[in-house]
């Protein structure tokens, strides 16, 4: 069970879809810790540049709900998702008390922590379902670039034009991006599992490219043959819409 990590998919699909239109709308990163988004995307973590939008695009907007909308959460049955969800991911949280808190609002600002954790949890089943759409990667990482190029980064960890440096994939990123795309080139299918061919060679290439202010991030690494991966260059980021399916269609 040590390999095995339980989901719950509680609200799950909505939190994907708020994800998904924010990223469509072009939201940018916003309120984030600088640091951390420095560190995380000048080399590989497990704790995604994804990960982070989930959690601080969660945040943002549930603020911004609670405050605008009070009239959707003026009694305590209307918090009953969130209590729900807070006792599915064992967050401990205050429950809404009229007598002591005078707003909704005040309630989640009260409970800011508790949603933060709540939304890092709720961030990896998320990242679970995201990861595996390449088109979502490649919109997102175009935003994910532009924070880059407007963030100043210590000297040692960009080129002279101010990009991040290449470091070594790490192999755990490497195996998961293998499996996404079943050992075959997003770009034109070739197998590159050495099974069928093994003359055709693998690259684990940058979605969007470093020289386009893309991040050493996991959710910017796709595989691709040579010959699609010199063809693509550094020119523009790109991905294809071209997945293998669970069973031949009839």
């Amino acid at each position: 069970m040590e390999s095995l990590q339980e989901f719950h998919y509680n609200s799950i699909y909505e939190l994907a879809d708020l994800i998904d239109s924010s990223v469509k709308a072009e939201v940018d990163f916003w309120g984030h810790n600088e640091e951390y988004f420095i560190e995380i995307s000048s080399k590989f973590s497990k704790d995604t540049l994804l990960h982070l939008y989930i959690v601080i695009t969660a945040t943002n907007f549930y603020r911004r709900d609670f405050k605008k909308n009070p009239e959707l959460y003026e009694e305590e049955e209307d918090l009953e998702k969130w209590y729900i969800l807070f006792d599915t991911y064992s967050i401990e949280f205050k429950r809404l008390n009229l007598k002591q808190i005078q707003s909704s609002s005040e309630w989640f600002e009260t409970n800011t922590e508790a949603f933060f954790a709540l939304f890092e949890k709720m961030a990896e089943e998320v990242f679970y379902i995201l990861f595996a759409n390449r088109d979502f990667l490649l919109r997102f990482n175009s935003i994910a670039a532009k924070t880059i190029k407007e963030t100043r980064f210590p000297i040692n960890l960009v080129t002279k034009k101010g990009t991040i440096r290449r470091v070594t994939i790490p192999q755990w990123v490497k195996k998961a991006v293998y499996h996404r795309e079943k050992g075959r080139c997003v770009f034109c299918n070739a197998d590159l599992t050495g099974l069928i061919n093994i003359f055709n060679t693998s690259n684990y290439d940058h979605i969007v490219p470093l020289d386009l202010f893309g991040a050493n991030d996991p959710c910017n690494i796709q595989l691709s043959c040579e010959k699609c991966n010199k063809s693509k260059k550094n020119k523009v980021g790109a991905t294809s819409n071209f997945y293998t399916p669970w069973w031949k269609n009839k």
